[in-house]
């Protein structure tokens, strides 16, 4: 299989933000990029948020409201920008012919390395009644956290979703916010599932935002800069794990 042939590993650190082109040959099943930039990462920044004072008077009882804010140590960000083209290769990926793309549509996946290669053919909806306690057992997730698999993952709207040639409808789904902002159109993440055996095969999965055939330019990122994609994945950074990192492989998936 032509995802064989070269394998990206993507140490997921904090909050890091994957900038660069990827250069993909695109066929029925999702491949590891031909070429790779991993940029800067950045995480929560403490210092922007001034110290708050209030004052204390013996025999006084006082009432506060407040709101608070806090990086969550489970999710891991991942942007960018993907190029590529659709081919007509042989067994030795010699050309016979190819198509490129200067806005392609598509997909990109994350799945872990301790999985190994996802059957894709047998990749299926993410099953949260089945699955969700598995997930956070893994990740050290409570199962009450506000960020768990299921808080997080809580639609099922994704548009149908192409995976090997099959369809995949009403899986998990979230959108990824845009400008600051949240919203329910663009960005859309879904979780899968590698129905081929062991207890790590989630498969983490976005749409490229040239979805639409209409739609030649990129479109604004969480940030206010223009990009492809925007992928959302599971880590544990939670005690003693806090400065470790998760392996994943990348896939990129050219549809069109």
């Amino acid at each position: 299989m032509k995802s064989l042939r070269s394998q990206i590993v993507i140490l997921a650190a904090l909050a890091a933000m994957l900038l660069g082109a990827i250069a993909v040959i695109g066929e029925g099943e999702p491949t590891a990029p031909l070429h790779f930039t991993r940029g800067a990462s950045s995480t929560f920044n403490w210092s922007n948020f001034a110290n708050v004072q209030t004052d204390a008077m013996a025999g006084n009882i006082t009432w506060l409201t407040m709101t608070g804010i806090s990086q969550t140590r489970t999710w891991q960000g991942f942007w960018g920008n993907v190029s590529g083209w659709i081919t007509l290769d042989d067994a030795n990926n010699y050309t016979f012919y190819n198509w490129s793309a200067a806005e392609p549509r598509g997909y990109v996946y994350a799945t872990l390395v301790s999985h190994g290669d996802p059957t894709w053919t047998e990749v299926q909806c993410f099953n949260e009644a089945n699955n969700a306690t598995n997930f956070h057992t893994f990740y050290n997730i409570t199962q009450d956290a506000y960020d768990n698999v299921t808080e997080t993952y809580n639609r099922t709207d994704h548009p149908p979703w192409y995976i090997a040639n099959n369809t995949r409808n009403n899986c998990p789904t979230t959108y990824i916010w845009r400008d600051d902002n949240y919203q329910q159109s663009d960005f859309v993440n879904a979780l899968f599932w590698d129905n081929t055996g062991g207890n790590d095969g989630w498969v983490f999965g976005t749409m490229l935002e040239n979805k639409d055939l209409s739609n030649k330019t990129d479109i604004s990122c969480y940030n206010g800069a223009l990009c492809d994609f925007q992928l959302l994945v599971a880590e544990d950074g939670q005690g003693t794990e806090a400065n470790t990192v998760t392996p994943y492989f990348i896939w990129v998936d050219i549809t069109s």
